[in-house]
């Protein structure tokens, strides 16, 4: 499979038998040809026919207009999930509903101390072979937002169970604060990336630094036990 990417869509037309699409890749025009064509270029929320600017409710660009409360320019009506972001994954919009659902609550009962959505623990997955996971901060995140981190990675052909396995291909990658030693992000690509993750998810919910996760006992030998050796190399760094 080629993948390409940083590309400008010019047009799509039919060669032949085939479909094709035609882009500009650094500069260069490109065409790529086949018998049927995806088109997966994103989602948009299905709210033309509510009326929301009846109602008062604002749009940000194609999502609906939200605060950190979950509140639209309505300050009685929330908004949740795909319609309104800024992540359009089920964990987020769960944990975004249950929340509006309290804040309504308060509202109602006239309450000013309102819940605030905390996006540290944001999760994404991508069910390929391998897997591919990661939650909270990466090291291109970390750069733009000029936040200092500590990175160490551990690769999964040099783990016992992933030997044993037969998955030699991917790697553990985590962040931590150079002083604090407070665990920022992680990466997982390779088998199990998408259950492997939850360790690091569980230790980010509690704030743990690496000196507080390296505490924690993992059974020998399990694909599980690979997440503790980049955390080690970083307490080793902090120390």
């Amino acid at each position: 499979m080629r993948v390409y990417t940083n590309t400008k869509l010019l047009e799509v037309k039919r060669l032949g038998q085939n479909k094709s699409v035609v882009f500009e890749q650094e500069g260069k025009r490109v065409t790529v040809a086949g018998e049927e064509i995806l088109y997966a270029l994103g989602r948009r929320p299905a709210v033309d026919s509510l009326d929301l600017d009846k109602a008062g409710v604002e749009m940000d660009g194609k999502a609906v207009g939200i605060n950190a409360q979950l509140q639209t320019s309505r300050p009685h009506i929330f908004a949740v999930g795909d319609v309104a972001g800024p992540y359009e994954v089920v964990h987020t919009a769960i944990s975004q509903g249950e929340m509006a659902a309290r804040n309504a609550l308060k509202v109602i009962h006239e309450k000013k101390n309102l819940e605030s959505m905390d996006y540290r623990l944001h999760m994404e997955v991508i069910f390929t072979e391998p897997e591919m996971a990661g939650v909270g901060l990466n090291e291109t995140e970390a750069k733009a937002k000029k936040i200092p981190y500590l990175v160490a990675t551990y690769p999964f052909a040099d783990h016992g169970k992933s030997m044993v396995m037969g998955a030699l291909e991917g790697f553990v990658k985590v962040l931590a604060d150079p002083k604090s030693g407070e665990i920022l992000g992680a990466q997982i690509a390779g088998p199990h990336a998408s259950d492997l993750i939850h360790e690091f998810v569980v230790a980010m919910h509690f704030r743990s630094t690496v000196q507080e996760f390296l505490k924690i006992p993992h059974y020998h030998p399990t694909l599980a036990e690979i997440v503790t050796y980049p955390v080690e190399e970083l307490a080793e760094k902090i120390s």
